[in-house]
Parts: C-alpha cells; sequence; structure tokens
C-alpha cells in the first residue's frame, strides 16, 4: 500500500494571499522555501511557487515582529520581547497571553556554526537585559524550570537568561 503523498500546494496558495497582502513574514516565507526544496513537487506546486517568488518580488511584506505582534494582538496577549535573525534561522521571544500567562520561545539555527549561535544568544541577552531594566525587573535568584507557561515577567525573563547562557543546549 502507498502512503499518500504530501502536497504542499495549500501552503502556497495560502502564503500568495498572505503575500499579495503583504502580510507574509520572512519565517513563513522560508518555511515555503524549505518545505517546496525538500520535495519533489507537482507541476501545480511549481507553477504556484513561481507566482508566489513574483508577488514576493513586487511587494514589500511585514517583519517577522509585525506577523508576531498582529497575532498576539488578534488573541488579546502582548509581545514583550522578541528578536529574529535575518542572516539564520533563529529567535527569542517572551509574549503575555490574553490571561496574564507568560510564553518564552526560541530557536538557534542548528545548520550555523557555534560561534554564529553564541554570538546570537549574546546579542538577545544584551538586547533583553536591556528591556528589563526598562520593565524595572531583575533576575530570580534560584534556577528557574522550563514550563509551558510561566506566572510572571520575572519567572519567564529569568529562565529566557538560563536558556541563552547556554547556547549549544539550545536546538533546532
Amino acid at each position: 500500500m502507498r502512503e499518500p503523498r504530501y502536497s504542499i500546494l495549500a501552503d502556497i496558495q495560502d502564503a500568495i494571499e498572505r503575500a499579495k497582502q503583504g502580510k507574509l513574514a520572512l519565517y513563513w516565507q522560508r518555511t515555503i522555501q524549505r518545505e517546496y526544496r525538500c520535495k519533489k513537487v507537482t507541476l501545480a506546486e511549481q507553477q504556484a511557487y513561481e507566482q508566489l517568488q513574483s508577488i514576493l518580488s513586487e511587494i514589500p511584506q511585514w517583519s517577522d515582529e509585525e506577523d508576531l505582534r498582529s497575532d498576539m494582538e488578534e488573541i488579546g496577549g502582548r509581545v514583550w520581547y522578541c528578536h529574529y535573525w535575518e542572516e539564520h534561522y533563529s529567535m527569542v521571544e517572551l509574549t503575555e497571553d490574553r490571561n496574564g500567562k507568560f510564553n518564552v520561545d526560541y530557536v538557534l539555527d542548528d545548520a550555523v556554526t557555534p560561534e554564529v549561535r553564541r554570538d546570537a544568544a549574546l546579542l538577545a541577552q544584551k538586547e533583553f537585559a536591556d528591556r528589563m531594566q526598562e520593565w524595572g525587573i531583575s533576575l530570580l535568584n534560584a534556577p528557574v524550570p522550563e514550563q509551558m507557561k510561566y506566572a510572571s515577567l520575572a519567572e519567564a525573563a529569568s529562565h529566557l537568561m538560563q536558556v541563552l547562557n547556554d547556547p549549544e543546549s539550545i536546538t533546532g
């Protein structure tokens, strides 16, 4: 029995609609590109992908940060901090949901050198430390374990800084 063949056509068509509005962030552009390059595409997928590339060359798109802020506003949340790298597939985010719970997300591209990963983590640490000063919060004295949601901004921020102190442990 043959396995069903995965089609990225629907994803590309959705990307085309977002791109026409200028709302296809770089993260999603790269995701589509990676999926497209990793499979044998059909003629319809190839044509749709070429149409997407044409639209992207003509219409400026919003940034990953704008995409995240829009998504968070739609659900009543807030972005406290985010940084996306354009030169590699890395990102760091701290957000708050509509219930006042905090979430941290991070990816350091495993396809780049350890030095690039370390530099990315150091940059995020510096920027994030500056933001923490602006917010008037301090790191907690005890280690903060990884959780789905954090009860306070200080708890989430402390966990994020712990993770950034050890960039080799961050996968993705």
